[in-house]
């Protein structure tokens, strides 16, 4: 018998001791899984407790009211939101259906707002260390892990925590683009079926989210494509792009079909994006603006690391500098991914080369646009956060699994700043309270149940009174209804009785005094209480309104 024969026939017999010791081998990994699972649990629970007091120190505004009412429509059966006018961006399909499913348990209340918040960016850290993790092993897949924790887990206090913490706002739409990069790992248990659920992800994110298709569908489509024709020139296998380009054009298409048709059957209006192109001469202050807020984001914008105490103040700037040199990881990582992606070298990562084309995108239109207006714009390349923390992990991650001892002290040390930071900024978070209390206070104390508002001063008194007191939202120096984020029967004066009107003093725009009385006469009374300053009629307000508009599809 040859020796190929041998070894040909001895391959099953060994295959089957092998089977029939496998499970003894493998007892204690499994044990080790039940307590890297329970330790996940409890990592789970503290981070959301954690966040959850660091978004309380975000005073609940009207956008976040807005949302919070709109998933209680929806909860009510008010699917489609007929009758609501949103702002530019509707998060339909995704972070006010999270709302909804909140309110089940919470009612109608600002806390939602909140606790959806701390929920949204456990996600983010949890669907972004997955994608991470995907293709890794062993000490490599918990190194990579560790990168994208180490990345996410403290933000900035204050302004970081208005940007990631708060309302929904660009960050939650992360998590749906992170979930179809993990579909990209699951290819061979969906088939067929994987460009097409790829596909119907990112559609929903471009409902929720038109900022969706630059930093998603867009970039998905140019990395394909590049990718398909270096495919055709080396005669390479063609089928996994071509079926990413189709899918990345699809939900493009599907993404506008679908709220024409939500238009068409009665339900919400969206606004019109109001980002434009920005002039050259304003080019040179966005970069530098572009910098701080990455920063920001990143947590690593040192004027805003500052505490209570001084000792609070060295520990936030401690891991202001890990942050710092994780940041720099991550925007190398994006430009070796890029530079793989052109120059066909190191390994072929169609996730990493998306996501860095994503993030390239994402700051190259902040910086061209009229967005780039100061640090609360942010928000706006927020999405390089969780994409970076994916890309420092699995450009770098493997290397780190790879270091000695001493290596790995230095990374501890690192990491228990970072933890250090963490719990300090959840341990002295302070709740805040929600924007117009005093104004929503003296409302009801005054059993006055309807009226008209500032906008900052209109949804929030509605969530901050469980509804009790009911404002609709009011526009301009002489004021006329506002269709943004309220529904159109708010302004019917068939249906309601407006007695009252917030004026914000800090923002004319919103109303003045002597505005509201050329539209709606004299005051019965007047009280000031610092911002606001409500005007009570003893006529039905919304009598004198003008007939309202609302934008066109």
């Amino acid at each position: 018998m040859s020796p190929t024969s041998t070894t040909t026939s001895a391959g099953p017999a060994v295959a089957a001791v092998t089977a029939k010791q496998r499970p003894a081998d493998e007892r204690l990994p499994v044990r080790h899984r039940f307590a890297a699972a329970g330790l996940l649990v409890c990592g789970v629970a503290v981070l959301l407790v954690g966040y959850l007091r660091m978004a309380r120190s975000n005073g609940t505004n009207a956008d976040g009211a807005a949302n919070a009412l709109q998933a209680w429509d929806l909860l009510h059966g008010n699917l489609g939101l007929a009758g609501w006018t949103l702002s530019d961006v509707s998060f339909y399909p995704t972070e006010l259906v999270q709302y909804a499913l909140i309110e089940l348990f919470y009612g109608l209340d600002q806390d939602v707002i909140h606790v959806a918040a701390a929920i949204t960016y456990v996600l983010l850290i949890l669907f972004a260390a997955l994608v991470a993790r995907e293709g890794a092993t062993g000490r490599a897949a918990w190194a990579r892990a560790g990168v994208v924790v180490a990345v996410l887990l403290v933000p900035s206090p204050g302004a970081g925590f208005a940007t990631v913490l708060n309302v929904p706002d660009h960050t939650g739409t992360a998590v749906p683009l992170l979930v179809a990069a993990l579909l990209f790992g699951h290819r061979a248990r969906l088939g067929r079926w994987w460009p097409v659920a790829v596909a119907v992800v990112l559609t929903l994110a471009q409902v929720g989210d038109p900022l969706a298709m630059y930093i998603g569908a867009l970039p998905l489509a140019t990395v394909s494509a590049l990718r398909l024709l270096r495919a055709i020139w080396t005669r390479a296998e063609k089928g996994p792009d071509a079926h990413l380009l189709v899918a990345a054009a699809a939900s493009v298409a599907l993404s506008h079909a679908a709220v024409r048709l939500i238009d068409l059957a009665g339900g919400y209006r969206v606004h019109a994006p109001i980002a434009q192109f920005t002039t050259w001469d304003a080019v040179p202050d966005h970069l530098m603006l572009l910098a701080r807020t990455t920063a920001l984001d990143y947590g690593a914008y040192f004027p805003h690391l500052t505490g209570d105490h001084p000792a609070l103040t060295l520990l936030y700037q401690a891991a202001g500098v890990v942050k710092l040199l994780l940041m720099a990881a991550a925007l190398l990582a994006t430009v070796v991914s890029i530079a793989r992606l052109l120059r066909r070298r190191g390994p072929d990562d169609r996730v990493a080369q998306w996501l860095a084309v994503a993030i390239a995108v994402n700051l190259a239109a902040y910086v061209a646009s009229t967005q780039a207006g100061d640090m609360a714009s942010a928000r706006q390349v927020v999405a390089v956060l969780p994409f970076g923390a994916v890309l420092a992990a699995r450009v770098f991650g493997d290397r780190l699994a790879r270091i000695r001892v001493r290596g790995w002290i230095a990374a501890g040390a690192l990491a228990a700043v970072l933890a250090a930071a963490f719990g300090a900024q959840a341990a002295v978070a302070r709740p805040a309270p929600v924007e117009a209390a005093e104004a929503a206070a003296w409302l009801e104390a005054h059993d006055l149940r309807y009226g008209l508002g500032a906008y900052w001063a209109s949804n929030s008194v509605t969530v901050a009174t469980d509804g009790r007191v009911r404002v609709a939202p009011v526009v301009d120096p002489i004021p006329r209804a506002f269709h943004w984020e309220s529904r159109g029967d708010w302004f019917d004066a068939a249906r309601h009785d407006a007695r009252f009107v917030i004026i914000d003093t800090s923002l004319e725009h919103y109303g003045t005094v002597s505005g509201a009385v050329t539209r709606f006469g004299a005051p019965r009374e007047r009280v000031d209480l610092g911002r606001w300053t409500i005007l009570v009629y003893d006529h039905n307000l919304l009598s004198d309104l003008p007939a309202p508009h609302r934008p066109s599809p």
